[in-house]
Formats: structure tokens, sequence, C-alpha cells
């Protein structure tokens, strides 16, 4: 199972991230609309894989930031800070380099179901 994982990772890594959010949409839009086959079960996997990789992305350039120079760092933009759980509402303003938050999706209760 671990070398199954790992060579899907590997193959998984190789493709571009832009290339990968693109699809983004398009598995979203199955995914909000539930049907209890394959294709949407597929759907939902393809999301998280194309979220982790621009997850993994984010987190490796923080990460390679953190590691520059001095005389680097005062060229690039201030660095989001992942570890805190502030809003945006309470840092009154968005990471610098970031232009499109992500979309957040609500997946509302199932009818005829009793909320707990």
């Amino acid at each position: 199972m671990q070398r199954v994982l790992e060579k899907m990772a590997s193959k998984l890594n190789a493709y571009d991230e832009a290339s990968l959010m693109q699809l983004w949409q398009h598995y979203a839009e199955i995914v909000h609309e539930f049907e209890p086959t394959r294709r949407w079960e597929e759907a939902a996997i393809s999301l998280c894989l194309i979220q982790a990789v621009h997850w993994k992305n984010q987190l490796f350039n923080y990460n390679l930031a953190l590691t520059a120079s001095p005389q680097d760092a005062g060229d690039m933009p201030p660095l989001p800070d992942y570890l805190s759980l502030k809003t945006k509402t309470e840092t009154d303003q968005s990471p610098a380099g970031f232009k499109n938050k992500a979309t957040v999706l609500a997946f509302p209760p199932r009818s005829g179901r009793e909320e707990d």
C-alpha cells in the first residue's frame, strides 16, 4: 500500500499545478452535486488531490522563503501566516501574492435527516 501511495504521489507531483488548477472547477461542480456513483467518488478524490498539490506548493514556497537570506527577503512579499487561526477579517488584509481566495464548498444537510 505504501509503495502504491508513493508512486501516485510521485506521478501527481510531476504535473504542473496551473494545469491541475484548471480542472478544479470541473471536479468541484461534480462533487457539489452528490450522486452515489463511482464517478462522484473519483471526482471527490481528484478534487482532493488537486487541493493537496496546491497546498503542498504553498507550504513548499513558505518554507523555502524562510530559508532566504536577509538580503533576498527584503524583495519578497510578506509570508502568509499559515499557522494562525485568524480569519481575513481579523487580519484586515489578504496575504500578498494571493489574488483569489479558494472557494469553500458548502455541503448542506441531507433532507429528511435529523441534525445532531
